[in-house]
């Protein structure tokens, strides 16, 4: 689509082909007998080849719209779609496969099962023809000429085969329009395709066998004139065949409607180029009557110039004895801008001779770079007016002078130019702006205010004179009096300067005032002023110059150094100044006097190696010899005091400026003892790592969010044996804890992190049945604000412990059992024992009144056999209870 051609019948071919298409898809849906009766010849089309044709029709007339926004992007889809189509259609017929797209949209009711194994797909030259205008559509898109021309004969290709194949259809001969003797393209297919390719090839006329039709010469318009009519000469005897195969025309009819088709075509064709002689033959004579008229005018008029001409060369001698004796520069130019005439006075200002100004341009004169800045415009020059400029000449020599020009044309081709020299008057000008430029520069331009008094008031000053103190120069200079610019305190002595110098008494004065701006504050203002004489008039010229800042800042330095010395001798840390030349110590506080044992006249003597060690001074040179010193913090360092005692100082230093020396100002910091400190801290971490990687307990450190920051090796032990876990620093407690004792663990932590002590045990049962119990202990981390920074876990292995405690519990129950055994036997011979007894005691009576009483002996004797069982029964018991505590 790179500027496609506008053409009323690409509208046209376009427009029918997507309705007809249309038509056809709508009456293949819908079934509507009505569309059907609108274009019964197409009804036979193929569903698909009637959307190939609508894509085709509708990208074609997208070309017509290219002022659209998205034409291009719906043209390279609509391309890409149609292409598509093709390719689908044909990679059916290449594959032997059947993809399902010739009956998509709607079933193929008009095929023959017979004759068509694939219902509803495009016949072969029907699909290439539709892959082809797709591959040219693309071609079109781009904006390679190359494409376009290959997407041009790709048409033609499609032309070719329609027409071969509308042929074909009309003599019957099947071999044109079936291809490979596979299917045929229909005959509304072949006009629709034919049409479309002729239309679509008038995009690019100036491609292909288009040219042949589109120019306007002779050849194309006889191709024009004749393409129809050679059409018929086809066509007719097809239609002429076909109906006389239906014997509606017999063939002496044929031949006789031929022969008069072929002569009509001769006699339009000679009749047209009958009217084309005639029309060249009337402009023949049409042009000789005006030759013819032409010269008698022409001839008139020559009579009238030879008169004219004589005239001429009278005024020409008086115009050209005018001209010799200018002292002018006089010359006359074509609009060219070659020389016609130039007079003596020009020769001589260039130093060229009349010859050589005659073979030159007026453009070799002008200096080249005003060629470019303010080239010559012989269309401005007009008869009515002139036009003067300056421009800058170049002479013969080189030399480059200035000319004033007055520029008049008085012939349509002629400009007549007076030029005067006036180099010394640009001269004179350049003198004077270049005094006047300096003078301005000087005043106006001045950083410096510069003023004028005469008779008691301003009549001059500069822009920065007002700006200092915030008035125009106009309101200045209108004041009546020299005081308005100054403060009130100071305009006694500043009057008295005025009238001084007016009157005389001195020539001149420098002096410093507080001055009043123009919104009531004040400044400081150093004014200078002479006495002059102006035509005879006393004139104080002077300036002034605005030092309020200098001013605060000479306080700001003066409480600066007030400051500065008092942070520098007040200072608790040892201070001092060291020459970056020659090293030497310019300046020392007190604390370095007390601290190093120095007075301050020793130390001004020293150098800064004097209280170094030797080892260091290679060093010490080498960092106050670089140009960029990385200063700052500088480094721990060994410094030796006047006693011989070596302490250890960390310096920090900056470079400054000091009574116009490169000075390094140092401050010494003594680290000896935090230094002693920070060793016997790391021997007591040792100390402390030492206990706590041989101790029994486990040790572990978490923050709050129960990430590990350090534990022992017992601690490693424990969770590498129960958890299964290598620990490491960072490791967050809840990944590898189990999780059923993590929510009661997540309790105890939010009570210690509350600022409590928890102390539980826990057990842990192993593979092997044993089981392991610890004692643990939970307490908080608090540093010296009493903020908790996280928790201690410690624990300690029990489970000794709580095997001997369970054994103590066996050994308590079998003392318990013993006992209530004893219980027993004493309930046993309290019980069974006591009643024998009895009776014996009672037996015992009755046989002491009776001795010979046998009756109360045997009941005795009775009484002991139980007795005698008794005793056998608790010895039994006894012997039980041994074995059981066995």
């Amino acid at each position: 689509m790179d500027n496609p051609q506008k053409n009323t019948i690409i509208i046209v071919t376009s427009l029918i082909a997507v309705i007809i298409a249309a038509l056809v898809m709508a009456g293949r849906l819908s079934n509507i007998n009505s569309i059907e009766e609108l274009v019964p010849q197409f009804m036979g089309l193929k569903f698909n080849t009637a959307l190939g044709l609508a894509l085709i029709g509708a990208t074609l007339f997208l070309t017509q719209l290219p002022h659209l926004k998205y034409t291009k992007l719906a043209f390279v889809t609509l391309s890409l779609i149609t292409a598509g189509l093709g390719v689908i259609v044909a990679s059916q017929y290449l594959f032997h496969f059947n993809s399902g797209i010739d009956e998509l949209f709607v079933k193929d009711v008009f095929a023959d099962a017979g004759n068509n194994a694939y219902p509803g797909r495009m016949a072969v030259n029907t699909t290439c023809c539709i892959f082809s205008f797709g591959i040219t559509f693309i071609f079109f898109a781009t904006n390679n000429n190359f494409l376009h021309r290959a997407g041009q004969y790709i048409l033609h290709i499609i032309t070719s085969i329609a027409t071969i194949s509308m042929i074909g259809h009309l003599y019957g001969l099947s071999v044109l329009y079936r291809l490979n003797y596979i299917n045929s393209m229909s005959v509304p297919t072949t006009t629709l395709f034919l049409c479309l390719s002729i239309a679509a090839s008038l995009l690019h006329p100036q491609y292909g066998f288009a040219t042949l039709f589109t120019g306007n010469k002779v050849g194309n318009l006889m191709a024009r004139r004749l393409f129809l009519p050679l059409v018929f000469i086809i066509i007719i005897p097809g239609i002429f065949k076909i109906e006389g195969d239906d014997h509606f025309f017999s063939p002496e009819l044929r031949i006789y409607l031929f022969t008069v088709l072929i002569l009509s075509i001769i006699g339009i064709t000679a009749n047209w180029l009958n009217n084309i002689d005639e029309q060249r033959l009337n402009t023949n004579n049409e042009v000789l009557a005006l030759n013819t008229s032409l010269e008698k005018r022409a001839e008139q008029r020559s009579l009238a110039l030879l008169k004219t001409v004589a005239k001429l060369e009278a005024s020409e001698k008086k115009y050209r004895l005018l001209i010799e004796h200018a002292s002018d520069a006089i010359y006359v130019l074509d609009v060219q801008g070659n020389f016609m005439e130039v007079n003596a006075s020009m020769c001589k200002m260039t130093g060229y001779t009349r010859d050589e100004l005659l073979e030159l341009r007026i453009e070799r004169l002008i200096a080249p770079d005003e060629l470019i800045t303010d080239p010559i415009d012989y269309n401005a020059v007009s008869m009515d007016r002139s036009i003067i400029k300056e421009r800058r000449f170049k002479k013969k020599d080189g030399l480059i002078f200035h000319m004033e020009v007055n520029m008049k044309k008085f012939a349509e081709d002629k400009v007549l130019v007076i030029a005067r020299d006036i180099t010394n008057r640009k001269v004179m000008e350049a003198e004077l702006k270049e005094a006047e430029l300096k003078f301005r520069t000087l005043a106006d331009k001045s950083m410096v205010g510069v003023y004028i008094v005469q008779k008691g008031r301003y009549i001059y000053v500069n822009p920065r004179f007002a700006e200092i103190f915030g008035y125009s120069q106009r309101e200045i200079t209108d004041a009546d009096s020299v005081d308005i610019i100054i403060s009130d305190d100071f305009k006694a002595i500043s009057l008295e300067h005025v009238r001084s110098r007016m009157m005389g008494e001195v020539d001149s004065v420098h002096y410093e005032v507080r001055g009043r701006c123009k919104d009531g504050s004040l400044n400081w203002v150093e004014l200078y002023g002479n006495r002059v004489d102006i035509a005879g008039e006393p004139t104080i010229i002077g300036s002034a110059i605005d030092i309020t800042k200098r001013k605060k800042a000479e306080e700001e330095l003066r409480l600066s150094e007030q400051k500065y010395k008092l942070l520098f001798d007040s200072n608790p840390l040892p201070m001092w100044m060291i020459a970056k030349d020659d090293l030497s110590i310019i300046a020392v506080n007190a604390a370095a006097v007390r601290i190093y044992g120095y007075t301050v006249e020793e130390f001004l003597k020293m150098s800064i190696k004097d209280i170094r060690l030797v080892d260091d001074w290679d060093k010490l040179v080498v960092s106050y010899a670089e140009h960029e010193p990385a200063l700052g913090h500088m480094g721990a360092f060994k410094h030796r005091k006047k006693d011989g005692t070596i302490i250890n100082v960390q310096i920090i230093a900056e470079e400054i400026v000091f009574e116009g020396k490169q000075v390094r100002l140092s401050l010494a910091n003594d680290i000896t003892a935090k230094i002693k400190s920070e060793e016997l801290l790391q021997k007591s971490e040792a100390n402390l790592q030492t206990i706590l990687n041989t101790t029994d307990t486990a040790y572990a450190l978490f923050d709050k969010d129960l990430n590990a920051l350090e534990f022992n090796q017992m601690a490693v032990r424990f969770v590498r044996e129960q958890y299964n876990h290598n620990p490491q620093k960072g490791d967050k407690l809840k990944d590898y804890f189990p999780p059923e004792r993590f929510p009661q663990f997540m309790q105890f932590t939010k009570m210690v992190l509350s600022g409590n002590d928890i102390s539980y045990e826990v057990d842990y049962p192993q593979p092997n049945g044993i089981i392991y119990w610890y004692y643990v202990r939970l307490f908080p981390i608090i540093d010296n604000n009493k903020n908790i920074l996280g928790l201690m876990m410690a624990l300690y292995d029990i489970t000794g412990r709580k095997n001997a405690e369970n054994s103590l519990k066996i050994a308590y129950q079998r003392i318990h059992d013993q006992i209530n055994s004893i219980k027993n036997m004493a309930w046993k011979q309290s019980h069974y024992i006591r009643s024998p007894l009895a009776n014996l005691k009672g037996l015992a009576i009755l046989l002491k009144e009776d001795p010979a009483n046998e009756e109360t002996l045997d009941y005795i004797l009775v009484e002991l056999d139980r007795l005698d069982a008794v005793i056998v029964e608790m010895e039994r018991d006894a012997a039980d209870q041994q074995d059981n505590s066995d």
